[in-house]
């Protein structure tokens, strides 16, 4: 048996540098250069206008020009393409309108799970906390060392198992247990770990929220083996709940998870009225590529409706009640053959998502009256 080896660096440090560098998509003349080829404008004119970008209230760094082809007076008239705005405000945005006190409820996911489950919530079932700090986690099996885990996963548990940081952003870090003997662990992707390599490589000084894989309901079966989730943008206003955009995170079955930064990952825009597949998308370099059927499986899905999606507006609109406070939230979901499971829940949500998916702007007028009504009074 040999064991399978990760670089010195622990997973979690080495995917946060990963995901910093995925926006970006090359230096700043190479995205000049692509955006005037790509136009046929001049790389002046190009430079001139992103600036005027920058300056604006919507702050848009030169690659989120390119990325959203703002350079491209075609895809947009004006009023739309001032809709678009800079992921850089979204932290501040949710600072200025949230209750922050309510941010330790979504942020430690153990927390979180356990709120959501006492509501009737479904979430998927917490097996273990791996956790070496000595903290407590209340009618839950802590898990401090390799040979604790050697018993739990030896011990008759049902495999795959997900890990997930406990308080990790973009899923870095997230893993995939498939099996296990006494002397190693089946990592998905990385094959055979022994015990010891996994602490170190993968846990380090975090901690693990480690849970029952959740699989795709049989309609997304058809495009990845992966957890596929919905994005819930969610907010409130003195009209209620308004659910600005919705986007399936398709991932690659190749990758543990759906973030849109690993390679291979797939967004689609929803329709959160109805559920219907409007767009899909996948990373081109500096820029984004629209697709008609999916490039690996070649099979259609725009136009198709995802499937449980009145059963999975009820539930998010349980979560966003749940969660009043956070004027500015999300929610995570998973589609599965028995409906709607709650993967986690967010105190924000990244701007960045429904404007790849989409390809427009995410601060609407009613988006920005919302966040304006509630502090963000800069935007």
């Amino acid at each position: 048996m040999t064991d399978a080896t990760i670089e010195t660096t622990n997973v979690v440090a080495r995917e946060k540098a990963a995901y910093a560098k995925s926006h970006h998509g090359g230096s700043k003349a190479e995205l000049l250069v692509h955006a005037a080829r790509a136009s046929g404008r001049g790389v002046f004119s190009i430079a001139r206008e992103a600036r005027r970008f920058k300056k604006s209230k919507a702050q848009l760094h030169l690659w989120e020009y390119v990325k959203f082809g703002l350079y491209d007076h075609a895809r947009h008239t004006e009023a739309e393409r001032a809709e678009f705005v800079t992921m850089s405000l979204q932290n501040r945005c949710l600072h200025a309108v949230n209750d922050l006190a309510w941010f330790g409820v979504t942020e430690d996911k153990w927390n979180s799970a356990k709120f959501l489950e006492a509501d009737g919530i479904p979430v998927p079932q917490t097996i273990a906390m791996i956790d070496a700090s000595g903290r407590r986690y209340h009618g839950g099996q802590g898990v401090e060392t390799p040979d604790q885990l050697r018993s739990l996963l030896t011990g008759g548990v049902e495999f795959p198992l997900f890990g997930k940081h406990n308080k990790g952003l973009g899923s870095v870090g997230v893993f995939i247990i498939d099996g296990a003997t006494d002397e190693y662990l089946l990592v998905r992707g990385t094959g055979e770990m022994r015990y010891d390599a996994f602490f170190r490589n993968i846990i380090g000084t975090d901690a693990f929220i480690l849970q029952r894989f959740v699989d795709n309901c049989a309609f997304l079966q058809k495009y990845t083996r992966t957890t596929a989730t919905v994005r819930m943008v969610n907010m409130w206003s003195d009209e209620g709940l308004y659910t600005p955009a919705a986007v399936l995170k398709l991932p690659s079955s190749a990758n543990p998870a759906d973030n849109f930064w690993r390679e291979g990952n797939l967004l689609c825009s929803i329709d959160p009225a109805t559920g219907e597949i409007l767009t899909l998308v996948g990373a081109d370099g500096p820029e984004l590529k629209h697709m008609d059927v999916h490039p690996d499986q070649g099979a259609a899905i725009l136009g198709q409706h995802l499937p449980h999606w009145e059963a999975l507006l009820k539930v998010n609109a349980q979560v966003a009640e749940l969660h009043r406070p956070l004027v500015y939230q999300s929610a995570d979901i998973a589609l599965t053959d028995d409906g709607p499971v709650v993967i986690e829940v967010n105190a924000g949500s990244s701007f960045t998502l429904p404007q790849y998916a989409s390809g427009k702007g995410f601060m609407t007028d009613r988006v920005r009256g919302i966040f304006k009504a509630h502090g963000a009074d800069f935007l």
